[in-house]
């Protein structure tokens, strides 16, 4: 798993899911031989909050699945501005964490302001591991939204590849989201909610259903959507939880984070040495070396971008010296061979590292940061 961000620990909460089994395949085909489930008894009115569908870590790890492992500044901002109009705009300098835990305060209704927050279907690669489907009611049409919402909701359900959450929009509308355990092209994933939007019969269009990756323009990015449960500026109300099988999804997840042998900055006291900023480490360039071609210098004047890219994508899974190195790499094998010399390219990398340090430190507790400091001082 590639932990691209961190997300503070996990709190109390009511839980309201019901998990399914979930196997592994290898791309994604909807199953319309599958067995029909009779989940319309199950779902009763416009369901529970998110909090009492998932604990605050579960939402945490649903934003950091979203987040489709793009930079931690590449998410949705979801607010209103001065005037109270409702405001959708890609983050700049805003970090995915915070965000996610102030809009966690608003479902809880512990924030002074409030935000929600959404992500965007694709990564660098072109791929994601989530899609989505909304059904709208703008023109007050709430029983057209939910008659498409349900069945799509069975459709997906009953795939196997598939961890479902069915919810509310925070209006009269609806949003169905699919998760999956792995990484899939943006294309593969337009074409199976097309095709579960032509089983129940709505029309993808705007107000009517709309799929998110979408057949975007070649190099365009996807539109983003907010993340399920959380608060839509145009209402003032929050999304609700209908239904969810990504409890199996999540435990995984969980599992596979608190096994991976690469959580430097963990403030565990056992994780944050297992690999430590000595030189005498083997080279770490992602699980299977994929870090080589993701963050790979190709075209003139994206050295920075590109440098950029992989300290924020590292800097949760190895220490300093590790992603020194993987920095000297990335320049070393750069093509065309970058303007800027060696010296500058490791000045920019201590820099960024720095900077991201102290911004990882702000989202951490006071104790977690006297744990990691005595950890650094000590290696």
């Amino acid at each position: 798993m590639t932990v691209g961000t961190h997300f503070p620990p996990e709190a109390k909460g009511c839980r309201a899911t019901a998990p399914v089994s979930a196997s592994a395949v290898n791309a994604l085909a909807l199953d319309s031989s599958a067995p029909v489930l009779a989940t319309n008894c199950v779902i009763i009115g416009h369901g529970s909050k998110a909090d009492c569908a998932w604990t605050r870590d579960e939402f945490f790890t649903i934003c950091e699945h979203m987040l489709n492992g793009n930079p931690p500044t590449d998410f949705l901002l979801v607010y209103r501005d001065k005037e109270s109009r409702a405001k959708f705009a890609r983050a700049k300098k805003a970090i995915v964490a915070r965000r996610a835990s102030w809009s966690w305060d608003t479902i809880t209704g512990r924030a002074k302001s409030k935000v929600g927050i959404g992500f965007y279907p694709s990564n660098r690669d072109g791929k994601t591991r989530w899609g989505a489907m909304d059904f709208d009611a703008h023109d007050g049409n709430a029983l057209r939204a939910r008659g498409f919402a349900l069945p799509a909701f069975e459709i997906l359900h009953r795939q196997p590849q598939l961890y479902v959450v069915l919810g509310t929009s925070g209006s009269e509308g609806w949003h169905l989201f699919a998760f999956t355990s792995e990484f899939y092209p943006v294309g593969e994933w337009t074409r199976l909610l097309k095709q579960a939007a032509a089983m129940i019969g709505a029309e993808v269009k705007p107000s009517i259903c709309e799929v998110f990756p979408n057949d975007a323009k070649e190099g365009a990015l996807p539109y983003g959507i907010r993340a399920p449960g959380t608060w839509n500026p145009k209402t003032d109300a929050l999304g609700r939880i209908a239904y969810s099988t990504n409890a199996p999804l999540l435990a995984e997840k969980k599992e596979r984070r608190n096994e991976n042998p690469f959580l430097y900055h963990a403030t565990n006291r056992v994780k944050s040495s297992q690999l430590h900023d000595s030189k005498e480490q083997v080279l770490y360039r992602g699980a299977a070396g994929e870090w080589r071609s993701q963050f790979a210098i190709t075209e003139p004047g994206t050295r920075r971008n590109q440098l950029k890219a992989l300290v924020h994508h590292a800097f949760r899974q190895i220490g300093r010296e590790v992603a020194r190195r993987n920095a000297e790499l990335q320049h070393h094998e750069a093509s065309p061979t970058p303007v800027t010399t060696i010296a500058e390219h490791w000045e920019d990398f201590e820099g960024l590292w720095t900077w991201t340090a102290s911004q990882w430190q702000v989202e951490i507790s006071g104790s977690e940061r006297t744990l990691f400091r005595l950890v650094e001082h000590r290696h």
